[in-house]
This record gives C-alpha cells, structure tokens and sequence, in this order.
C-alpha cells in the first residue's frame, strides 16, 4: 500500500509540474501572440489596368499600392489598436466589364472603399458606389465624376483642363520666345480620359484670357498607334505647342513619329499627367529628349529630404521593394492612392469606432478638412463639394533621359477657375 501511496505522490507532482512549467511557457509566449492580435479586419480594393492598353502608366500603380501596405505590414493603428488590412489589388485589363466586376466582389467581401485606377471605371461605378453606399477614389477625371459633387466619388489630382490651361500658359510665358501669336494645337484622347478637356471653359481661357490661337481640335483613338496624319495637318497650320492628353504608350508613339516628321524641335511637345515618366522614356528612346509633361506630387529628386519626410517614406518603399530609390513616377500615384485610403479609414475609426462602414468612410471623406499631406504644396480637403483635392502643379522636361523639374509650383490659371467653378465644387 505504501508503495502505491508512493506512486501516486510522484504522479502528482510530475502533473503539477507540467502545469507550472506550461504555465511559464504560456506566459512567455503571451507577449508574442498579443502582439499579433487585431481589433478587426478591413477590406480595401483597389481596380487597376496591370494589362491592357493603361498597362504602361498603370502596372507601377499596381506595383505600388501594393507596396504600400507591405510598407505597412498590411494593418492600421489607431488609437492604440492595430486592424489587419485585407487588400485586393486585381487587374481590369481595360475593360470595364471587369472593373465592375472587380467592384462587386470586393464589396462581397465588405470593402469599405475601393479605388479605381480609370476614368472610365470611375464614370461606370458612380451608380454602384452609390447603391452599395461604398465610396470610390478615382484616379481619373471627367466632370461628371464630380459635378454635382456626390460623398460617394472623390478625385485626387488637379483638373485635367485646369493642368491644360496652367501648363501652356507657363510654356508662354517661360520658354516660347516666336512673334505674334503662340499656335496651339490639341491632341485628345477619344475617351471619356481626353474628352475631359474638350469643355468650351478652356478654349475661352486660352482664346481671351491668355490670348494663343487654338488650331482646331484633334482626337485620337483609345488604341492609336500611328500620329502621322495629325502631325502632318499641325505642322503644316505652323504648330508651336502640342498638347497631348493620353498615356505614356501613346505620348512615346507621338514624340518618336514627330521626330521622323521633323515636327520637333521647331514645336515643342507637353502631355498631361502619368506620360513623363521612365516607361516612357524607354519607349520613346531620344525621341523624348526635351519633352515636357506636368506632376501634381513632388516627384523632383530634390524633394527627397527630411524637409519632405512622406516624400521621403514613399521614396523608401521604391528603393526596398523596387531596388530604386528613384523609380518610374508613376509609382506616386498608386501609393498616393493607398495613402488617401489610409488617411480615410483613420478618421472614420477616430470618429465612429469599430466596425466601419462604407457610409461612414464617404461621410468621414465628404467632410474631410484641410490636409498638410507632404506630396504637394498643399491639399485643399474634399468638404464644400470640392471633390479634386488640391489646383496646382510643376512642369517637368526630359533631359538627357532623365525627367527634370524646369518649374516651381504653377495653380490652375484664376481665370479659368473663374470660369468653371465647378471645378471647386462652387
């Protein structure tokens, strides 16, 4: 019996020890698993052209909104507790079918905003953002994605004819020196993209404010592939200044056939946004050199600085994931774009607690004041109805294969704001 007694003793203290020695195992590793414990999860989707006729300005954008939250470990903090983000970054191929596609599944799986990299995926989801009240930032622009201004769409850059008017008013007043009056001629994309300039406030401006002549207008389809008919019928009116507004596969199209036709540099060429870039210039070969092309961002390698520290942190999450601390530019804008969504998601929780809605986003968003950003000089916010952000850019040039700033911060023209104040939601 004493032996049996014995037994059981020694039992239960080896069972007693194991729970002691579990007990300070646990306890080690609790630090551990508490630091991996979230508050919640949040659905962020993000539409955008990695193929497709948009592929050579958009597959950076993709590349960087990725980048963006793995520069963030893909999770928010806000006031001391951390949510997982669950980013879908999916390809629409151009097609917008597929972007509305793409819009339904994330709001499937509860996106509370989506971003769409397009205008016309913009103008094709304004019904469905509204129905499933799940807002959309759209990198795009066209009127009617803002005017009237709705709490469900948003825009993040200048007015595309607002950057038309500021870019050939500077060209004028900076680098064209020809007597009498400056020959402008227009080339636009036959998309809702390009069309976007073709409003009657811009050639009034560049008529009667800022006294050019406009040589009739020209448009161009989605898939051109070949400017010499345009070029020829501009050369031969005496062009000064072409303006493009496409992409940067169809401004590096342009500059090469205008340098077979001799059409520069008598005429300088200027794009609008997302062409000056280093996809671009790889497309174009010399036949860039010189070109101009604006930026809404600091995108100069000057502005890389600790005066400039969000500048400074994207320019980080180019060199760790793209091996270039100056990659393509067009990186600025797939951040930027996740950046926004960041700032939003912040205010709501900060606001409404968690869960979120989408609702709550688009009301947080429609009310957002003033915000010191750190990519530009300034961004004016999106309450009031204006749904653009901030009106001003700087004007960029090839030189010696690289993309130069050549300007300091250019507004959008006050005349032609005066003209068309829609654009700020008056």
């Amino acid at each position: 019996m004493g032996k049996v007694r014995l037994f059981k003793l020694a039992i239960s203290l080896f069972v007693i020890g194991l729970f002691v020695v579990g007990g300070a195992v646990l306890g080690g590793l609790q630090p551990t698993a508490k630091a991996e414990d979230f508050a919640g999860e949040i659905v962020v989707g993000y539409d955008v052209g990695m193929t497709g006729p948009y592929s050579a300005t958009c597959f950076v954008m993709y590349e960087a909104g990725e980048d963006y939250w793995k520069q963030h470990n893909y999770r928010i903090t806000v006031n001391g507790k951390t949510y997982k983000i669950k980013f879908m970054n999916v390809d629409n191929k151009g097609d917008v079918s597929l972007t509305v596609s793409n819009f339904n599944r994330f709001v499937g799986d509860g996106a509370v905003i989506v971003r769409t990299e397009w205008t016309p995926g913009g103008i094709n989801l304004m019904p469905l953002a509204k129905k499933s009240k799940v807002p959309v930032v759209v990198g795009g622009y066209t009127k009617s994605l803002f005017a009237p201004p709705s709490k469900y769409l948003y825009l993040d850059q200048p007015s595309y004819g607002g950057t038309l008017c500021a870019g050939v008013k500077w060209y004028k007043e900076n680098v064209w020196k020809g007597p009498g009056k400056m020959k402008l001629g227009l080339l636009l994309w036959d998309s809702a993209f390009g069309r976007s300039s073709h409003v009657d406030e811009v050639y009034e401006y560049l008529k009667e404010d800022l006294g050019v002549e406009v040589l009739p207008t020209l448009f161009v389809p989605v898939r051109v592939k070949d400017f010499t008919p345009q070029l020829s019928r501009l050369k031969s009116q005496g062009v000064n200044l072409i303006f493009m507004q496409a992409l940067a596969g169809q401004y590096a199209i342009l500059a090469k056939d205008a340098k077979r036709l001799n059409v520069t540099p008598a005429a300088a060429l200027m794009s609008t946004f997302w062409c000056l870039c280093d996809k671009y210039i790889d497309l174009a070969g010399d036949a860039s050199e010189g070109t101009y092309g604006p930026w809404g961002w600091n995108v100069d390698a000057e502005s890389d600085s600790i005066l400039n520290p969000v500048v400074m942190k994207l320019r980080d999450s180019m060199e760790k994931y793209r091996g270039n601390r100056y990659y393509d530019v067009n990186y600025f804008q797939g951040w930027m774009g996740q950046y926004i969504n960041h700032y939003a998601l912040e205010m709501t929780i900060k606001k409404h607690g968690f869960p979120i809605t989408g609702e709550q986003v688009a009301d947080c968003l429609s009310s957002m004041p003033k915000w010191d950003w750190g990519l530009s000089r300034s961004f004016s916010g999106y309450s009031g109805g204006d749904r653009l952000g901030w009106h001003e850019i700087k004007m960029f040039q090839v030189k010696q294969g690289k993309v130069v700033g050549v300007s300091d911060w250019i507004p959008e023209p006050a005349e032609f704001l005066k003209r068309a104040p829609w654009i700020t939601g008056k």
